[in-house]
């Protein structure tokens, strides 16, 4: 038999257990930082959106222009290049942009 005041514990530790379960998954998740880029950068950057927009535009399979952007980027700003940084995400290789893989057929 079970006496009231382990029962009790018992309660009270599941409560503290489930709050503290809470406040850890409704912590915010810090922003990434941004690195600012020189308006040098950011010129050869815009002029990359450009010609993407404009193969965008055309009949040209969207890989083939994705694919060429960022071979555009890496040979106009190396490894400054913010897309092969993960557009300031630092080691977050989540959002790092990566030619796209040939269609199959």
């Amino acid at each position: 038999m079970t006496s009231v005041s382990s029962v009790r514990a018992r309660t009270a530790i599941t409560a503290m257990l489930l709050l503290l379960g809470a406040a850890v998954t409704s912590a915010d998740v810090p922003a990434p930082e941004h690195r600012e880029l020189s308006k040098a950068t950011r010129e050869q950057m815009a002029v990359l959106h450009e010609q993407m927009a404009a193969c965008l535009r055309s009949d040209k399979p969207f890989p083939e222009c994705h694919s060429a952007m960022i071979r555009s980027c890496q040979e106009q700003l190396g490894a400054s290049c913010p897309m092969m940084m993960g557009m300031g995400h630092g080691s977050d290789t989540r959002h790092r942009m990566q030619p796209m893989a040939k269609p199959a057929g």
